[in-house]
C-alpha cells in the first residue's frame, strides 16, 4: 500500500514515522512549504518532494495524510476527494464553520475511507477508561472536569498564533484533543456549551487560556480548561470523571486510577510509555487506519466526529463573542 504526505512539519513526521513501522506501507512523495525543510527530508529518507497535490494524485496513492497549516484544508481535501482518495486529516477538519460548509458535501461520501487525526483517543489510558466506562465500573456518568495545562516551546510554527492561519489558539490547537476525549468517553455529542477566554501573551492575537462548561446531550456536565503558556511551566493532562458509584482520573502518558468501594487501583502505564515511547498512539493509529481501508469499515475516529468537532469550536468562539451558552446545530 503506498501513500502520500502534504506537510511534514511536527505532526507529518510523526504520522510518517508510524507508517515506517508497518510492513507493506509506503511513503511514495510529499509536498512542503519550506524548502529547508523539504530538502532534508528528502534527502534523509529517499523521498521525492512533488511541487503540488496534482502531481502527488498522478502517482495514485492509497491515501493521503493532510498534514498542512489549517487554513491550507479546503482545496487539498476537496480535490483529493473528487479524485476519490481515503485521508487521515490533521485536525481541525476545517478552520472555521465556513471552511467546513466548503468541503462537507465531499468529505461526506461513504464510499471513502476517512479519518481526522484525534490521535490520543489511541492512548491506553484513555481505551482503557472507555472500557471501563462502557463496563460500568463506575455506574452512569454525572460529571468529567479536564484540566489541559502546556508550554509553547520554540519548536512550534509561527502560524499557530496568527488568527488568519490557525482560526484560534490554544483551543483549536490543544483543546480541540479534550473535546473530542470528552465526547468519546461520555459517548455523546455535545448540547451547548458556555466559554470564556483571556490572554497570558499579550502580543498575539488568538487566546492562550480558555475555560468551557460543556451540557451533554445526554445530560452529563463537563468542564474543560486550558492553558497554553508562553514559559517554562509544569504540563498536565487531567481527567476527572465522577460517576454514581465510583470516579476515574486519567492522567494522559502515565496512566489511570479508578476508585470504587472506598478502594483505590492503579494503572501505572509509565514502563509502557518507557518501552514503546511518548507518540505510540500515532503507531496504533496508523495500524487501525490501514485496518479500515482493508476491511472498509468505519475508522475509530470517523468523519463526522471531525466535522461535529468544528462545529462545536464554532458554537464555543460563538459563547465567547455574545457572552452566553450556544446550543451546537448539527
Amino acid at each position: 500500500m503506498k501513500y502520500a504526505l502534504l506537510g511534514i512539519g511536527q505532526a507529518g513526521l510523526r504520522h510518517y514515522e508510524a507508517f515506517e513501522r508497518i510492513k507493506g506501507i509506503k511513503l511514495i512523495g510529499f509536498t512542503e512549504f519550506d524548502q529547508k525543510k523539504a530538502k532534508k527530508f528528502s534527502k534523509k529518507y529517499n523521498v521525492k518532494k512533488y511541487k503540488n497535490l496534482n502531481e502527488i494524485i498522478n502517482l495514485k496513492p492509497d491515501f493521503i495524510i493532510i498534514a498542512l497549516p489549517h487554513s491550507f484544508r479546503v482545496e487539498e481535501i476537496s480535490l483529493c476527494c473528487k479524485n476519490k482518495i481515503n485521508l487521515i486529516i490533521e485536525k481541525p477538519l476545517a478552520l472555521n464553520i465556513n471552511q467546513l460548509k466548503l468541503i462537507e458535501k465531499y468529505i461526506s461520501s461513504n464510499k471513502l475511507i476517512h479519518t481526522i487525526s484525534f490521535v490520543h483517543r489511541y492512548r491506553k489510558e484513555v481505551l482503557k477508561t472507555k472500557n471501563l466506562i462502557s463496563n460500568n465500573y463506575i455506574g452512569g456518568l454525572k460529571f468529567i472536569s479536564e484540566i489541559m495545562i502546556s508550554q509553547k516551546n520554540a519548536l512550534l510554527p509561527k502560524w499557530i498564533d496568527i488568527k488568519k492561519k490557525s482560526g484560534g489558539g490554544v483551543l483549536l490547537y490543544n483543546a480541540i484533543h479534550s473535546i473530542d476525549k470528552l465526547c468519546f468517553l461520555a459517548n455523546s455529542n455535545i448540547d451547548y456549551v458556555f466559554a470564556k477566554k483571556t490572554n497570558i501573551n499579550k502580543k498575539i492575537d488568538v487566546e492562550d487560556v480558555i475555560t468551557i462548561s460543556i451540557n451533554f446531550k445526554n445530560g452529563l456536565l463537563a468542564n474543560l480548561i486550558a492553558v497554553f503558556v508562553p514559559y517554562k511551566t509544569t504540563p498536565k493532562w487531567e481527567t476527572k470523571i465522577f460517576g454514581v458509584s465510583g470516579q476515574i482520573d486519567i492522567n494522559i502518558r502515565k496512566g489511570l486510577v479508578l476508585i470504587k468501594n472506598n478502594k483505590i487501583k492503579n494503572f501505572d502505564y509509565s514502563e509502557y510509555y518507557k518501552k514503546n515511547g511518548q507518540n505510540y498512539n500515532f503507531f496504533l493509529q496508523s495500524k487501525s487506519y490501514i485496518k479500515s481501508i482493508n476491511t472498509k469499515q468505519s475508522p475509530l475516529v470517523s468523519i463526522k466526529d471531525g466535522i461535529n468537532s468544528v462545529k462545536v469550536v464554532d458554537a464555543i468562539y460563538k459563547s465567547i463573542n455574545l457572552n452566553k451558552a450556544i446550543k451546537i446545530k448539527y
